[in-house]
C-alpha cells in the first residue's frame, strides 16, 4: 500500500479497491467496494443521517472522521458507490 506522505508527494496512484481490501481486510470481491467496507459505510452514513445522493462531500468528511485511515479518493469511491445504491 502507497503511503500517505508519497501519495501527497506523488499523487495516489493506487487503486482503491485495493485500498479498501487491506484496509477492511476483507479480499471477498475482485470489484467493486469489498461488502465489509460497503456495510461500514452505510451504518456510518445512516448514523450520521448524511444521504450521500444529496450531500457528497459531507459524506466523505463523515466516513474521512470515522475512519482516519481513509484518504479522500478511497473515501470519495465509497460514497460514490453508496450512491449507486
Amino acid at each position: 500500500m502507497q503511503s500517505e506522505f508519497a501519495a501527497k508527494i506523488f499523487g495516489d496512484r493506487e487503486d482503491p479497491h485495493v485500498r479498501l481490501q487491506q484496509l477492511f481486510d476483507d479480499y471477498s470481491t475482485t470489484m467493486g467496494a469489498p461488502p465489509s467496507a460497503r456495510t461500514w459505510t452505510a451504518e456510518v452514513l445512516k448514523k450520521r443521517k448524511i444521504d450521500p445522493r444529496t450531500d457528497p462531500e459531507q459524506a466523505v468528511a463523515a466516513l474521512r472522521q470515522a475512519y482516519p485511515k481513509l484518504n479522500a479518493k478511497v473515501a470519495r469511491y465509497l460514497v460514490d458507490d453508496a450512491r449507486m445504491r
